[in-house]
């Protein structure tokens, strides 16, 4: 038999059960609409950050994170704009928060690898992006940015093999072509080097910021290979050679 008190307590919890649930509805409520807020932040910052305004991809992915603290994808991506901004202490910072939420996060080590670059550590971004590269072999912007770490190293021809990969699975990126040509530059290839200088060419527009100098080398190169500059498509023979470009080699900063 229930006694008194026995009573009362259960008297009591059925009286609080309702206002409980309705405390933990509310609280399930508000942190689904914080989900919710941080993803439009996220794809805020994505769509700012693919137009060049850095500023407000930063906050915006800021934003993202502080409604959000397990939002990986956001930090990394935050690192890649302080990255671009050459606030590598800054990026770093990120990278290590997203790496306590989650080391295995795959765009960690190629954010690395960006940072590296930038840094201008060309043996630790072909170590980063190499790591990168094993996990993610299809990923246009980690074979990019390995290539353009590759150029950096001097390491010419092995940049070539991924840069050539990223040039066919997009066939869209100017950078990858750049990247293609100035590798084929430096190892003394005039006639590959400026067939890839006239795909870039027609890739960008008129106000492209590389674009004055890569038609300046084209006209050096005609020069020294007259039928490269007017070639359908590269020769099968490479001449070697060590002829530097005056054009820095490209990178992506985000996807």
């Amino acid at each position: 038999m229930m006694s008194c008190l026995s009573r009362c307590v259960a008297c009591l919890v059925l009286a609080l059960s309702p206002a409980v649930m309705a405390g933990a509805v509310e609280r399930e409520r508000v942190r689904l609409d914080s989900l919710e807020r941080s993803e439009a932040d996220f794809k805020l910052g994505v769509a700012a950050q693919r137009r060049g305004h850095l500023d407000a991809a930063a906050e915006a992915y800021a934003k993202a994170v502080e409604r959000d603290p397990s939002f990986v994808e956001a930090m990394v991506n935050l690192a890649r704009v302080r990255a671009a901004e050459g606030r590598f202490d800054q990026a770093d910072e990120w990278l290590d928060r997203a790496s306590l939420v989650r080391d295995d996060y795959p765009d960690i080590a190629a954010a690395r690898g960006l940072v590296a670059l930038g840094r201008g550590d060309a043996k630790l971004a072909v170590s980063e992006l190499t790591r990168a590269r094993v996990v993610e072999p299809d990923d246009v912007e980690v074979l990019i940015n390995l290539g353009a770490a590759l150029i950096e190293a001097g390491l010419w021809l092995e940049a070539i093999g991924h840069l050539d990969r990223a040039a066919r699975l997009d066939t869209t990126r100017s950078a990858a072509v750049l990247n293609l040509a100035l590798a084929h530059d430096h190892r003394g290839d005039a006639a590959r080097a400026a067939f890839h200088y006239r795909r870039y060419l027609d890739l960008v527009s008129p106000g492209d910021p590389e674009r004055e100098a890569v038609e300046a080398r084209l006209e050096r190169l005609a020069g020294r290979v007259p039928h490269a500059v007017k070639a359908k498509a590269p020769p099968e023979e490479a001449s070697e050679g060590n002829t530097p470009p005056d054009i820095n080699p490209t990178r992506t900063a985000g996807r």
